[in-house]
């Protein structure tokens, strides 16, 4: 059998220079059966390097002994050059006394910091790890991802409107929550219940998870605005309008009554009509389900309905009716408290907007300056390569210059040499003259003394052969 493949995890840290936690937590992932996530120290952990490891995200709800025995690689992106791209690899038995295990000095924090590295790109850093599981003692716990029905119809929000043949069935009563109506009434959802996000699939030889740093949670009514639907006012028709106002008349003393007295002081008239009281309130409660929210409370109706809906609990012949009942007063309660502030909030968006259109002019008007000094510079740039140009051709002829000199310094500096060797070879002919010369005039030296002593012996001769 063969080993799955390994699993890579991409952490993307936004505004990682403003960061002000000494700790961070990326989203937890799924690999090979596990819940993972990775913990950075953007400042260092007591050192002056990042500091990257890779935890157990659910070390504290696993059983009395756990373990997991994975290879993994940590790698910091280098966003100009791969081939730059820091990477560590290492391998742990992860458990409950080692549930995270990495580098405390994986890179310096001045060479991240820098802006010519090309790791923090966009005041944005990226994180890698790619992990492969070999033994598993206790496997997570993994929820199954909620299945999302993509034909099902959409409304835009706070204008929820139910066909007037549907009647809410709510399963459960829920606690407050301010989030989005659901689309389908007929079988009504906990309105705390939000969709989370569903991981991606993964390749066939790799699985890879690509996730933003940390958002901040969200419930589905209080999304950024600006990514919202058009806001659409679903308004009823003139006759459902009329018709709506008539109920609301007849339909008053009836609710007051059913408020003040209870169920059993209803008198015997009233008991004696209740099937056809019955059926009006439930014709006047699907009346206003053909209307939208906008509508009920532009015509102030809600304490109408709920009149109605406490009427038709006292008359309720089943419990499962009068839980149901129970249950759309609570969604009705709900409903009713969403509407001012949605209100609201559409107000505060309408001002954000008018202030976003405002620093759009503003920040069109800095891009056309940024612009003309782009061009400026540009010039400047183009200047500067011309000049940089003719001194490169200048250098090269000074270079071609250089060279031809040394040439001839080479060549000169050769007949130099030959000069002084025949200097040297005449300096020793001239020593040589010179101690022959001395020798010639010791010998004509040594002659004259020897002349001058035959004279003295012929002279000395010559008067003994006269006498």
């Amino acid at each position: 059998m063969e080993n799955p493949a390994p699993t890579k995890f991409t952490w993307k840290i936004d505004n990682f220079s403003k960061l002000t936690e000494k700790k961070l937590y990326s989203d937890i992932f799924i690999g090979q059966g596990c819940k993972w996530r990775l913990n950075i120290f953007p400042k260092g952990n007591n050192v002056d390097h990042l500091s990257i490891y890779l935890d157990v995200a659910d070390s504290v709800s696993l059983p009395n002994g756990w373990s997991r025995d994975a290879d993994f690689i940590l790698s910091v992106i280098n966003q100009f050059k791969k081939k730059s791209t820091v990477t560590k690899d290492t391998q742990h038995v992860f458990n409950a006394k080692e549930s995270d295990w990495g580098f405390t000095s994986f890179i310096p924090l001045s060479e991240i910091n820098s802006p010519a590295a090309g790791f923090l790109v966009n005041d944005t850093l990226r994180v890698e790890v790619e992990i492969e599981v070999r033994s598993v003692v206790h496997y997570s716990v993994i929820e199954p991802a909620k299945e999302v029905n993509q034909d099902e119809p959409k409304l835009p929000k706070r204008a929820v409107e139910t066909p007037p043949d549907q009647v809410p069935l709510p399963q459960k009563k829920v606690h407050k929550a301010a989030v989005e109506p659901p689309t389908d009434m007929v079988t009504l959802k906990p309105l705390n219940q939000t969709d989370g996000a569903v991981q991606t699939g993964a390749s066939s030889n790799e699985q890879e998870i690509v996730k933003e740093s940390l958002p901040p949670p969200t419930i589905v009514d209080e999304k950024d605005p600006l990514q919202d639907p058009p806001f659409e006012h679903v308004l009823s028709s003139p006759d459902v309008q009329e018709t709506s106002k008539n109920l609301l008349n007849e339909i008053s003393s009836r609710t007051r009554i059913q408020e003040l007295f209870p169920s059993n002081e209803m008198t015997v008239s009233i008991e004696a009509t209740r099937p056809d009281f019955v059926r009006q309130q439930k014709e006047a409660l699907l009346g206003f389900f053909s209307m939208s929210l906008e509508a009920i409370q532009q015509a102030n109706a809600f304490d109408n309905i709920e009149g109605i809906i406490l009427a038709l609990i006292q008359q309720a012949d089943s419990l499962q009716e009068k839980t149901v009942l129970e249950d759309l007063a609570s969604y009705l309660t709900e409903f009713r408290e969403s509407i001012p502030s949605s209100t609201i909030k559409a107000e505060t968006v309408e001002a954000c907007r008018i202030s976003l259109a405002g620093k759009t002019v503003d920040l069109n008007g800095i891009l056309d300056q940024r612009q003309k000094d782009i061009t400026t510079l540009e010039d400047t740039f183009s200047r500067l390569s011309e000049e940089q140009a003719k001194l490169q051709a200048e250098i090269q002829c000074l270079e071609i210059q250089k060279e031809s000199a040394r040439i001839e310094l080479q060549k000169a500096n050769e007949g130099a040499s030959r000069d002084l060797e025949e200097w040297r070879d005449l300096e020793g002919e001239i020593k040589q003259s010179n101690r022959e010369r001395l020798q010639a005039i010791e010998k004509l030296a040594l002659a004259n003394v020897r002349w001058k002593h035959f004279k003295e012996d012929l002279a000395e001769t010559m008067k003994n052969v006269e006498a």
